[in-house]
């Protein structure tokens, strides 16, 4: 096995002095935020307003801290929800890191940054560890399979846990996975124990907003049912595409990207630096130098062998961009059937089905239920018209596009790629940019034939309107998202607050604080004009 070369080497050895900094409460971002609490008054206003903040994942504290900064100095009344440790298992770590739970320098981490913040917070874990609702026993008794249908004073926790512990297993396709039934039970008992924590702290607190990170994780996903029952106004944030940016939504999960209602309002031409700046970022993607790729591509020839040319690009089946998200098949892999066996048929045509890298390349989260080995098991000899590029290929997709007649996805960002190059594009799962005018969207395995036979005899049929799908992106990536006000991210998984002066914080200082303010107190729109 190959070392690590020497930057990767540096990025441990800052990671590991980091971690033990975190430890002692003085990290670079805890200082800072010490010398900013400095200059802070206290409220005990309205709104009132909840951030729950239970795991160590540095830039996400940062962000809410200096959120919750901002809104105090609007006149907000804040406090904070964390862990407090002590769960059977949770979706700080994935299966190749736990059990067990990384509780104690997460919890370190979290708390002591809250309180170099200055912000009062309460744990989940004080209001379930005195009165333990106990080990669920009668979960020892139900099938893995029905596990999905647990409830608890109506709460639907076995489908709350549903994203998380895919997530945490990196597999969606769960029947014959020997960790599902195990873990899938201890994902339910830690989520009763979130479920009467959080409870217990809504009963004291009684907050008039409370603030998410994604809205589908797990102590998220609780808190958001439990909310959900009691009438509480909800907001969810989380990553952009784009490095240090932001999306808020209220009342729909932000992991889902959904604009839908914003974008009527936003679809307007774009101006020649918007244009400039979108065909820079999209070099950018394809270079695989966007922030969220983490692997560099080889260009290549694409060689067609006859008939028209498709290619397929597959998901992460455990992302959250893919579970639950099936539209016009019942899942990720009957739609991979269905498209290999309608190839089949077509044997003059030729099918390449491009597997996401990320199934091996995304650091410490190797995908448990390979897309790949799924097609090698399900065909062990494909028909001669299909073939696959793996994983761990990395020759470049964006030649394939180009190659391509049209494409096939299922919510793939690639299909948005495809439409801005003027590929037309078939989308058969629920993504963002599905239903904005630029692709071909089938809701049933009967529209999915019609339209492949469509495309396969005149591609031009249904050719994307590019300018529509430029303005449409220039809006999801450039100006639906909210820069991170004052947070950056040296490496991935550090954090450093850029000012120290609470001054910063006040209303009409920052445009971009005034919007996530404006959005989580006054339910302004979180989009940019």
């Amino acid at each position: 096995m190959p070392l690590p070369n020497a930057a990767r080497m540096e990025e441990y050895a800052r990671k590991g002095v980091e971690l033990v900094l975190r430890q002692l409460a003085v990290a670079p971002e805890q200082r800072a935020a010490r010398r900013l609490r400095s200059g802070m008054g206290l409220t005990d206003g309205r709104p009132r307003v909840l951030i729950v903040s239970p795991r160590d994942w540095a830039a996400h504290v940062q962000y809410e801290a200096v959120i919750a900064h901002a809104l105090r100095r609007r006149g907000a009344h804040v406090e904070f929800l964390t862990c407090g440790g002590g769960l059977e298992v949770c979706d700080r770590a994935n299966t190749y890191e736990a059990p067990p739970m990384p509780c104690t320098t997460c919890r370190r981490y979290v708390e002591g940054s809250i309180a170099a913040h200055g912000f009062a917070m309460r744990t989940i874990r004080d209001g379930w560890s005195g009165d333990d609702p106990g080990e669920w026993p009668e979960l020892d008794h139900v099938p893995a399979a029905d596990l999905g249908a647990a409830e608890v004073d109506d709460l639907p926790l076995g489908r709350v846990v549903d994203i998380p512990l895919k997530w945490f297993l990196c597999a969606a396709a769960l029947e014959d996975d020997p960790l599902a039934g195990l873990t899938g039970r201890a994902f339910l008992r830690s989520a009763r124990r979130i479920a009467q924590g959080v409870q217990r702290a809504l009963d004291k607190m009684q907050p008039d907003v409370v603030l998410l990170l994604n809205g589908l994780f797990l102590f998220e996903g609780v808190t958001w049912a439990i909310c959900q029952q009691r009438g509480i106004d909800v907001v969810t944030y989380e990553r952009a595409f784009l490095k240090e940016t932001l999306v808020f939504h209220r009342g729909t999960p932000a992991g889902f990207y959904d604009f839908t209602a914003e974008w009527p309002g936003e679809d307007r031409p774009l101006t020649p630096p918007e244009d400039a700046e979108l065909d820079e970022y999209l070099e950018r993607r394809r270079r695989g130098a966007a922030f969220d790729q983490f692997w560099a591509f080889r260009d290549h020839a694409v060689e067609r062998r006859g008939g028209r040319l498709v290619t397929l690009f597959t998901n992460l089946t455990w992302d959250t961009a893919v579970v639950g998200r099936d539209v016009a098949f019942p899942s990720i892999r009957t739609w991979l059937d269905a498209v290999v066996d309608a190839f089949a048929r077509r044997p003059d045509h030729e099918l390449i089905v491009r597997v996401h890298p990320s199934e091996q390349r995304l650091p410490g989260k190797r995908t448990r239920d390979s897309l790949e080995e799924y097609i090698r098991r399900r065909y062990p000899a494909l028909p001669p018209n299909a073939s696959v590029v793996g994983a761990d290929d990395l020759t470049s997709s964006y030649p394939l596009m180009e190659a391509s007649d049209f494409g096939l996805v299922y919510t793939s960002t690639t299909g948005l790629e495809l439409a801005l190059s003027g590929t037309p594009v078939v989308v058969c799962g629920d993504v963002h940019y599905r239903h904005k005018g630029f692709t071909v969207d089938v809701s049933s395995p009967g529209e999915f034939v019609d339209a492949l036979d469509r495309l396969l005899v005149d591609p031009c049929a249904d050719r994307p309107d590019v300018e529509r799908a430029r303005r449409y992106a220039h809006f999801f990536f450039f100006r639906a998202p909210v820069p991170a006000p004052y947070v950056v991210e040296p490496l991935p998984g550090l954090a450093r607050i850029t000012t120290d002066d609470a001054a910063d914080l006040d209303p009409g200082k920052n445009a971009a604080l005034d919007r996530i303010c404006d959005g989580l107190l006054n339910g302004t729109s979180f989009v940019g004009v």
